[in-house]
C-alpha cells in the first residue's frame, strides 16, 4: 500500500510560474506525496510510471461509459493503450499491473470490450475534504 506525504502536480486551472524556465500547467492537478519514495515499487521504474499515469488519468468524479459505472478514482483503459501512451511494451505493462494488483494498489474489472482499473485508495490520496 502506498502511504504518501505531499507534492502537487497541476493539470487544471491555467497557471504560470514566474521563475526562469517555468512551465504553464493546465487541466487540474493530482497530489503526489513525498512518502511515495518509500513505496515498495518506487525503484521499479515501469510500475511507478504506470501508477502515476493511472493517477493522472483516473476520473475525478463518477461517470458512466457504455452502460458501466466508472467511479471517481477509476478509468477505462487497456494494455495496448497504456503501452502506447507510456512507451513501454505490453509485457512491461502487464508486469507493472500485476505488481500493483499484488499489493492492492489497484483493482481490475474486465469486460469483453474494455477494462476498468480502480485505484484502491484514490479518495485517500486525492480527496480534499480535510484540506
Amino acid at each position: 500500500m502506498v502511504h504518501i506525504h505531499a507534492i502537487i502536480f497541476h493539470y487544471g486551472q491555467r497557471q504560470t510560474a514566474s521563475w526562469k524556465g517555468a512551465i504553464e500547467l493546465e487541466d487540474g492537478f493530482i497530489k503526489i506525496y513525498r512518502s511515495l519514495m518509500k513505496w515498495e515499487w518506487y525503484t521499479n521504474t515501469n510500475t511507478k510510471i504506470v501508477f502515476i499515469h493511472l493517477l493522472l488519468n483516473a476520473n475525478w468524479e463518477d461517470s458512466r461509459f457504455q452502460g458501466i459505472d466508472v467511479p471517481k478514482g477509476s478509468l477505462i483503459c487497456g494494455r495496448k493503450k497504456l503501452a502506447k501512451d507510456l512507451g513501454l511494451s505490453e509485457r512491461e505493462i502487464r508486469t507493472a499491473i500485476k505488481h500493483l494488483k499484488s499489493t492492492n494498489e489497484i483493482t481490475i474489472k474486465s469486460t469483453n470490450r474494455f477494462t476498468v482499473i480502480t485505484i484502491v485508495n484514490w479518495e485517500k490520496y486525492q480527496g480534499f475534504e480535510n484540506q
